[in-house]
């Protein structure tokens, strides 16, 4: 491993590259998480937030399994590192990531939006699952998390906060408020992760507010920001192992419908029911 010293003589950026391995595993789970989302369609003949989950999987398997421990069950709650999935109408891909990497005990999807069932389409607060706090709305998640992060810093814990938004979700004035509050009080344990699939339920985001230049805006906050690929995993796993003394955002350019050719880029597939002969092709083409 090699610590590479940023030009600002405060950020140091780790050089390692991803185990072969590993990276075989995760591109493994990747594509068996896709399946387990698109398998949703056989139990469940309601809207569903298809793109939005199958735009995210990398990044939730990258904070799952690579760069905290979230994962390790054996813990204490305040040692162990906290996911906050702040765009919550990724529930399905959460689900997914989860029970790929066994932390939800036998098949979710059977009960998926089911009433009373554990797993609803938005998230809800369940400390089993651990989810923090309820996101069905926009704009909730990183404030949420950077008081966490902040508190944390408070009881000197080594504790930290991985929080994933939309793009989309950027246009909340929540979001900023917390970008501020943690740049000024310097949250080195927070990291914020940007789904930027340039769509949102409205449309293109340049359309409604354009974030070209977001890198520069969340900066000037006072963060260390970096820009991926968010389906690479090596390029996830550099931009969020990397230290420092600032919070770290990362924003990870991504495809809204990964991996399924007629929802790639379709704002309409947001929040959409899949029909029988779409589920067809949908299974085809991710290998089911």
């Amino acid at each position: 491993m090699l610590l590479e010293q940023c030009e600002s003589g405060i950020d140091l950026e780790v050089r390692e590259k991803m185990d072969s391995n590993r990276l075989a595993l995760h591109k493994e789970q990747a594509r068996r998480v896709r399946q387990t989302i698109i398998s949703a369609a056989d139990v469940c003949s309601e809207k569903v937030h298809w793109a939005s989950s199958l735009s995210c999987v990398e990044i939730l398997i990258s904070v799952m399994a690579e760069v905290s421990n979230f994962a390790d069950q054996g813990l204490e709650q305040g040692d162990r590192d906290v996911l906050i999935v702040s765009k919550g109408h990724a529930a399905l891909a959460y689900y997914g990531v989860m029970s790929e990497l066994g932390l939800i005990e036998g098949d979710f999807i059977c009960s998926y939006q089911k009433n009373g069932s554990d797993y609803p389409e938005e998230l809800v607060r369940d400390e089993r699952l651990g989810i923090e706090c309820s996101t069905g709305s926009l704009g909730l998640g990183l404030p949420y998390g950077v008081g966490m992060g902040f508190l944390a810093k408070r009881r000197g814990r080594n504790r930290r906060v991985f929080c994933v938004v939309g793009d989309g979700e950027c246009d909340e004035g929540s979001v900023w408020e917390a970008i501020m509050f943690a740049g000024q009080q310097r949250l080195s344990n927070v990291s914020l992760i940007v789904d930027f699939n340039g769509l949102q339920a409205d449309g293109d985001t340049k359309g409604i507010i354009a974030w070209d230049n977001m890198e520069a805006r969340i900066e000037s906050f006072g963060w260390d920001v970096r820009s991926v690929d968010g389906h690479d995993f090596e390029e996830l796993n550099l931009a969020l192992r990397a230290v420092g003394h600032k919070p770290k955002a990362v924003i990870a350019r991504t495809v809204k419908g990964k991996g399924i050719s007629f929802m790639e880029n379709d704002f309409s597939w947001h929040d959409r029911v899949l029909n029988k002969e779409l589920l067809k092709q949908a299974r085809m083409e991710i290998g089911l």
